[in-house]
């Protein structure tokens, strides 16, 4: 389907949708995944844009990326030297962002940007400022799986957040609230930690089901026992941090 100049908004005009996401030495599966989202934006009736944060990667994945953003207005890609990890990734695309509404996911091709979208309808629809997605079946190890499901008792009993899956990182947010978030995180916990402190901010969410696809290519960067010791860790600091802020010790949460 032919793309209309509607579809892509010029540079100083505002964004109805951007999806946003980290890479890192993805050059195995980056081009398909990216053209599968541009060609998916295209056929909708409003306009949007990818934005991609290349961290640090030291395999092709800058040069796909260069020659994908001649090709793809729709993409817009950002640089960031040395490799600072996921959080730090994340965070410099959504400040890039100019979305209404921000869509988050990974770069791997393990999540359907179509939830997103539904995610997005239902925002939309119910006036709310983030549906974050919950995998219906995670296709990963037992190892991970298991984990995954400590991970959010863990954080049911420290934020009082009752969320199925707090740390999937699909997820559909205002693009202002989103934005406005004090992203610490570095690696893992980041879409934990965007859903913690918007539930500390007042936003209002909700989830929904997506689907967790097997990787098509590339590496997993994760390694279980250590990435499980630096969410707790994390999970910990946050906690601290926010009752500090309630007890109006710090500044900001």
């Amino acid at each position: 389907m032919p793309v209309s100049v509607a579809m892509i908004a010029a540079p100083h005009e505002t964004v109805r949708v951007s999806v946003v996401a980290p890479c890192f030495d993805e050059a195995e599966g980056i081009e398909s995944v990216v053209r599968a989202w541009d060609r998916l934006l295209a056929e909708q009736p409003f306009s949007s844009e990818i934005v991609l944060c290349d961290d640090g990667s030291t395999d092709a994945t800058p040069t796909i990326l260069a020659r994908l953003q001649r090709e793809l207005p729709r993409l817009v890609v950002i640089s960031l030297r040395p490799n600072g990890g996921y959080g730090r990734a994340l965070s410099a695309a959504i400040a890039a962002s100019r979305g209404e509404v921000v869509v988050t996911l990974d770069s791997d091709g393990q999540f359907d940007l179509a939830d997103g979208l539904i995610l997005v309808r239902r925002l939309e629809a119910e006036g709310l400022d983030c549906v974050t997605g919950y995998r219906r079946a995670k296709a990963d190890s037992a190892v991970r799986v298991a984990a995954d499901r400590g991970l959010n008792q863990l954080v049911r009993r420290l934020f009082a957040i009752d969320l199925r899956d707090t740390n999937c990182a699909l997820k559909a947010v205002r693009g202002d609230r989103l934005r406005a978030l004090r992203i610490e995180a570095r690696g893992y916990p980041t879409p934990t930690e965007i859903v913690v402190r918007l539930a500390a901010s007042g936003a209002t969410l909700a989830e929904s089901p997506v689907e967790h696809l097997e990787r098509a290519a590339g590496q997993s960067k994760l390694h279980p026992l250590r990435t499980a010791w630096s969410m707790a860790r994390f999970l910990l600091y946050l906690r601290t941090r926010l009752r500090l802020y309630r007890d109006r010790i710090i500044l900001e949460p």
